[in-house]
């Protein structure tokens, strides 16, 4: 073969296998892309954090930037990605790309701000996350879902203060072979509130963790009430199977987390209060 052709066939193989490189955007505040690679360039938007790009071009371009007293080296790339629900091509700083795929991060929309939560799990209608909420917001969460352990993030420019606290409830389940009956509308143990600590590096909030012991908390009934509450919300399969319990943490029975809940509070420079609850429904059983 032609020594001129094989050389050519090799640039294209690799222009080819360098295009298709994806990567994914590390900055939890977005990535802004330019029309061309430099600081001072026009700004065409920004990419969001998770955000899945495509590499059109690599530039021997170099820089570094300090972000929190982190030094951070880089050089400019061109890319292709969504912003603003529109294919664009641009340039980009390399330091916040990572080869790893990144779980998007849930926003919960309200009049005066949008609350930034890391991934946590969905399931159910997604698109009610697309309106914006009132004073509260349910959220349905999958087998794996939690908003325990994460960071929050608060995007507004109205209030002066914000604070956010976190607090849960438990239910009794009663339990079979798979299937399970939830006493989500009969008594509940509720934990205090408790203020989520704020990491200013981050410039967010972050979300507690619970422990098993929080998941058995419960608050003290009598077995005769739990019992008819079982034949009255459940039916009377449910009622024998648990006959012969003497706690309503006995199997079948359990104690388990059903909701975990949000609340945000926001003073404006006139000192007056808005609060808004999101809540989040945890699936209970086995």
């Amino acid at each position: 073969m032609n020594k001129v052709i094989l050389s050519i066939l090799l640039i294209l193989t690799y222009n080819i296998s360098y295009g298709q490189e994806i990567l994914y955007v590390n900055a939890d505040n977005g990535l802004i892309i330019r029309e061309e690679p430099n600081k001072k360039s026009k700004r065409l938007g920004k990419f969001k954090y998770a955000e899945k790009i495509k590499v059109q071009e690599k530039t021997n371009i170099k820089f570094f930037i300090v972000d929190n007293g982190e030094k951070i080296n880089g050089s400019w790339l061109k890319v292709q990605g969504i912003v603003n629900s529109k294919v664009t091509s641009g340039y980009v700083f390399s330091g916040f790309l990572i080869d790893k795929v990144l779980k998007e991060r849930v926003e919960i929309k309200f009049n005066d701000f949008i609350l930034e939560l890391d991934n946590i799990g969905l399931m159910g209608d997604l698109t009610v996350l697309s309106k914006v909420q009132k004073d509260t917001a349910k959220v349905s969460l999958d087998l794996s879902g939690t908003p325990e352990n994460k960071f929050l993030k608060i995007i507004q420019k109205k209030y002066k203060k914000i604070e956010v606290f976190q607090r849960y409830e438990n239910s009794i389940t009663i339990m079979d072979e798979g299937p399970h009956c939830d006493l989500t509308e009969w008594k509940h143990f509720y934990s205090e509130w408790k203020k989520l600590p704020y990491n200013k590096i981050k410039n967010s909030f972050k979300t507690f963790k619970y422990s098993t012991k929080d998941w058995e908390k419960f608050i003290p009934v009598k077995i005769n009430e739990l019992k008819s509450a079982v034949d009255e919300f459940c039916g009377e399969k449910w009622s024998k199977l648990i006959k012969n319990i003497k706690t309503a943490n006995e199997y079948p029975s359990g104690v388990s987390m059903s909701k975990i809940f949000l609340k945000v509070i926001l003073t404006n420079k006139n000192d007056q209060i808005t609060e808004k609850i999101i809540e989040f429904e945890i699936p209970m059983g086995c």
